[in-house]
């Protein structure tokens, strides 16, 4: 696994670069919505800026390091941060971390972008980046049952659902919802770009 952080990533609507300083209250803004954050692994939120900016900064500390992979993600024509999306340790069922070279792809946008295929645009060279350069060799994810949007994405990337179900806090939800489980390996995303 090559460590390299994240590096700037242009598609053809998007430019995914590492959270800057002037995107952190937008960022902000947007998880406030509660459509948006419901099935976001957020911790807290704090729903005034004040209290909220403390933790902001410490994460915009971090956001340069070379094992951190998270990316605002910013439509070209308006150049406006619209969403944030990253690769995280992924963790088992018993809430323990996987190896390095796996990772959880999570995101979110705006409500205003959604459903313009940008989460898809951006999944895709966020994915396409994580094999080819960082060389992980899997990716592990999941999404709620009810969150139809981003397991019918993963879907249309061409994750394998597998059998299993698992149980996550969100943090908004006071009980555990149960998740669609997905993964492709390298092997299978190379497989299947040379079939394209």
């Amino acid at each position: 696994m090559n460590y390299i952080g994240s590096k700037i990533l242009e598609t053809e609507n998007l430019i995914l670069r590492p959270t800057e300083e002037d995107d952190l209250k937008t960022l902000w803004k947007i998880l406030c919505n509660y459509e948006v954050a419901k099935y976001y692994l957020v911790g807290k939120i704090h729903y005034d800026w004040k209290n909220e900016k403390v933790w902001q900064y410490k994460k915009l500390e971090k956001a340069l390091s070379n094992d951190v992979f998270q990316w605002s993600i910013v439509l070209k024509e308006k150049n406006k941060c619209i969403g944030q999306i990253s690769c995280q340790k992924s963790y088992n069922e018993f809430n323990e971390p996987n190896p390095d070279d796996i990772r959880d792809v999570g995101w979110f946008l705006n409500t205003k972008y959604q459903g313009k295929g940008y989460g898809t645009e951006a999944s895709k060279a966020v994915i396409n980046y994580m094999f080819n350069q960082v060389n992980i060799t899997k990716i592990d994810t999941c999404a709620a049952k009810e969150n139809i949007a981003s397991w019918k994405l993963m879907e249309k990337l061409e994750f394998i659902k597998t059998k299993n179900i698992r149980q996550i806090k969100y943090t908004l939800l006071s009980s555990l919802t149960d998740c669609y489980c997905y993964v492709m390996t390298k092997e299978e995303f190379t497989k299947k770009k040379k079939q394209h």
